[in-house]
């Protein structure tokens, strides 16, 4: 589906710090085939976001849900639910806090996948499986580039921009984990030889979380010898790419790893 189409989102019981980082998760999807904002008075809503921890807030959700009379409207009312915990399979589908952009915008997208398709019966999401995500719709791959050289940062993440990768740097270890404590990233380059902590630690303190531990890290290093590999190898790195990379070497890597076309 090629055309660019816009989907109205009300939020209930989402505190302001929240809706702030909604905003800027929203204004990212301008340049998507699915573009979110949020709805104004009046406007008509497509997409609920509703703060399932918050009692005050499902009482209202409840009492906002179309009634049958409204059945007949050309875009039905669907409900994503806001939460720290996994929900219930029966529950409707939720995005998980704190808000990561390439999970807010893959969840909406499978919003908008029922939307489009959905007949004029409302529905509540959960009750039905999810659209398949189409190639367009592909949610935003997000990378954390850590090296103490400023030219390597910015040769990785002028590649990484080709491939339509969003990128975050750091020049240290410290660096790196105060990014890596605010967000989630889909795949993550590491210096071997950093100031304080080193790219082996580092990667062994990724692949130690269980939430992270499947995050492709790929080991950046000026030398490839066997006992790098086998220093890499137990802390749990994925591959190796030596700098400075050749295009063809990282690209291969990336798509690999990221599942790219």
């Amino acid at each position: 589906m090629s055309d660019k189409k816009s989907f109205k989102v009300a939020l209930i019981g989402i505190p302001e710090n929240e809706r702030s980082v909604l905003r800027n998760i929203f204004k990212l999807s301008l340049y998507r085939p699915h573009t979110y904002s949020f709805a104004a008075a009046g406007e008509p809503i497509q997409i609920l976001m509703a703060d399932a921890e918050n009692p005050e807030a499902m009482a209202e959700w409840r009492s906002f849900k179309l009634p049958e009379a409204d059945a007949s409207s050309s875009a039905p009312l669907l409900t994503v639910m806001v939460t720290r915990d996994q929900l219930p399979n029966q529950q409707p589908y939720s995005i998980r806090r704190p808000f990561v952009a390439t999970r807010v915008l893959a969840v909406l997208d499978q919003v908008a996948g029922q939307i489009i398709t959905a007949s004029t019966q409302e529905r509540v999401i959960g009750a039905e499986k999810p659209v398949a995500a189409t190639p367009a719709d592909t949610p935003l791959f997000t990378a954390l580039v850590v090296d103490d050289s400023i030219t390597i940062r910015k040769q990785v993440e002028l590649e990484l921009k080709l491939l339509g990768i969003r990128t975050d740097t750091a020049e240290s270890g410290e660096g790196a984990f105060e990014l890596l404590a605010q967000k989630d990233y889909d795949i993550i380059f590491l210096d071997v030889v950093l100031p304080g902590v080193d790219g082996y630690q580092i990667c062994k303190t990724i692949k130690k979380d269980k939430a992270r531990k499947k995050t492709p890290v790929i080991m950046l290093t000026s030398k490839s010898s066997p006992f790098d590999r086998v220093r890499g190898a137990l802390a749990g790195c994925d591959t190796y790419l030596t700098k400075p990379a050749k295009q063809n070497s990282f690209q291969k890597a990336v798509k690999k790893y990221l599942k790219l076309s």
